[in-house]
């Protein structure tokens, strides 16, 4: 393949969705030919003094690590100990990461490396290419880092395969098999590792990261949902849309909260359901005092710009510190060549997770918020006192034993409690390791699992809220005069959408089916597809 076909690495130009191009699309990395030559002269230049000088201690590089950072190791033993650390650090637990985790976990051990600090190996670097582009991917368990000596036990996974290591495995073709194998069948040969590169392919909250971007983009395109669900559910109580009004918004100028305002107006403009005509308008067996003036709706309707856009501000946050972790050097220790030519290093903690881990736990309040808001939506649209008339249960034959989508709001609980427990800081629960030396660890990695099970939640929510909203839409689509009923321009492409996939029903249905079906188009971005006009014209 022609190197212009290739995302180009330089340490400084990527962004989470280059990396996810690369880890879902399997576009092509490299390096330029330029950066090639000035690795190459880094590194034998530091090779070359560790033979000469071998005085000058590094540590991880001619001496130990962690407690053991006194303990000097000889030019013979190089080699060796890079087997020995891969060896010692592969202690993993749980369940095998997505390919495409690991294969973004990768790119941004690639791109720091890029910027030559890590004075890694150009061999050792080609072989992460290669492995990258002709489909070589370790096989990582997600259990074990604490997100702070970089994520050490996963990236050493990784680190196995490079080496060839009998244990380890790896996919290729998405078959898994031992990692001499994957190798072998893709034509390449495991590296022989040189002074500090175990520790360099280790350092890093590379782990952290990879998954964090994935829950960025996930969680972005779930935000814009939320609104459209959320307006849907406005629409089939006949909401009051006073709240989203730009005296409102702009009045108190978060960003969030204006984006989030002009993205519910976009989508229920042109709506007649949320006119007061409509909401005077009674439904048989109405309650009586529902037909009153509506004034404003509770706090799950008329709160989405405040709590939905605090959640597009802590994305803001996630999704810059995500480009700067990236596009950084996160190893330990940092090398320098000053003009004599001598090599020194910089020990520090670049490689520490609470950059990322405090944000990440940012966003996991955000949007456990936006996940218990929706439920108490779906509640409020379920319950007849709440719902200005809709059926109790959104039940069809109640008399003849339907009970409606009661149990899918139970469904939609379940998934809020957890992501209540979920979205407790993990950067706060640190545990001392290597002997006290590394005495506060951020615990990013257990954060950013915990968020991707709360984005996981948050899909299952909306599925829920996007079906009882139709079902409530289809149900009063013939007590309402016409020019009441109608939609707005965008969410009425919405609501056509799912009246074609889940048509009206007079009875109760297997409803484990109808979530699935609502589930699944939440998951697809259907909606944004759909409603893109609303989001394009939003500041």
């Amino acid at each position: 393949m022609d190197r212009t076909d290739r995302l180009i690495l330089t340490g400084k130009h990527l962004t989470p969705e280059k990396i996810a191009a690369v880890a879902e699309k399997n576009i092509p990395v490299d390096y330029s030919e330029t950066l090639w030559t000035m690795l190459k002269d880094f590194r034998d230049g530091l090779e070359k003094q560790l033979v000469e000088h071998p005085e000058i201690k590094i540590y991880g590089t001619n001496v130990g690590c962690g407690d053991l950072k006194d303990v000097g190791i000889s030019i013979e033993r190089f080699e060796d100990y890079q087997k020995r650390f891969i060896k010692a650090h592969n202690c993993g637990t749980g369940k095998p990461l997505p390919e495409k985790i690991v294969r973004a976990i990768m790119v941004i051990r690639l791109n720091s490396f890029a910027l030559g600090l890590s004075a890694m190996r150009p061999e050792t670097c080609r072989l992460m290419i290669e492995m990258l582009n002709r489909g070589v991917t370790p096989w990582v368990l997600e259990e074990g880092s604490v997100g702070a000596s970089g994520d050490l036990v996963p990236l050493a996974m990784i680190g196995a395969v490079l080496l060839g290591l009998p244990d380890a495995k790896a996919y290729y073709k998405g078959q898994l098999m031992p990692a001499p194998e994957a190798l072998s069948s893709a034509g390449l040969k495991p590296a022989r590792l040189g002074a500090k590169e175990a520790m360099g392919i280790t350092n890093g909250s590379s782990f952290i990261a990879a998954i964090a971007l994935f829950c960025l983009i996930d969680a972005e395109n779930l935000l814009k949902q939320a609104s459209v669900t959320g307006a849907l559910s406005l629409e089939a109580i006949r909401g009051e849309k006073d709240a989203f009004s730009e005296l409102i918004t702009d009045s108190r100028p978060h960003p969030g909260q204006v984006v989030v305002g002009q993205q519910m107006r976009n989508l229920v403009e042109g709506s007649a359901r949320t006119t007061r005509e409509a909401q005077q308008t009674a439904f048989p067996d109405q309650y009586p005092h529902t037909v009153v003036e509506r004034v404003q709706d509770r706090y799950s309707f008329r709160a989405i710009p405040q709590v939905h856009g605090s959640a597009w501000e802590a994305l803001q946050i996630l999704r810059n510190t995500l480009t700067t972790e990236i596009n950084s050097a996160t190893d330990n220790p940092l090398f320098i060549r000053d003009t004599s030519g001598i090599y020194s290093a910089r020990s520090g903690a670049n490689f520490h997770g609470q950059p990322l881990a405090t944000f990440i736990d940012t966003v996991k309040t955000a949007l456990a918020a936006v996940a218990l808001m929706t439920n108490k939506r779906v509640f409020s649209i379920l319950d007849r006192a709440q719902s200005y008339g809709l059926p109790q249960d959104l039940a069809v034959d109640p008399e003849g034993g339907d009970t409606g989508l009661m149990i899918t709001q139970y469904a939609a609980s379940a998934r809020a409690a957890e992501c209540r427990i979920l979205a407790t800081p993990a950067s706060v629960s640190s545990v001392s390791t290597a002997a006290n030396q590394e005495d506060f660890v951020s615990m990013g990695s257990i954060g950013v699992l915990h968020l991707e099970k709360i984005i996981y939640n948050l899909s299952v929510i909306l599925g829920v809220e996007l079906l009882i909203a139709v079902r409530a839409l289809q149900i009063t689509s013939d007590i309402l005069p016409d020019h009441l009923n109608r939609l707005g321009h965008e969410t009425d492409k919405v609501f056509c959408y799912m009246n074609k996939l889940m048509p009206p029903v007079n009875e109760d249905q297997y409803l484990r089916l109808d979530m699935e079906k609502s589930i699944d188009v939440i998951r697809s971005k259907k909606l944004l597809e759909l409603t893109q006009a609303s989001f394009n014209l939003c500041v």
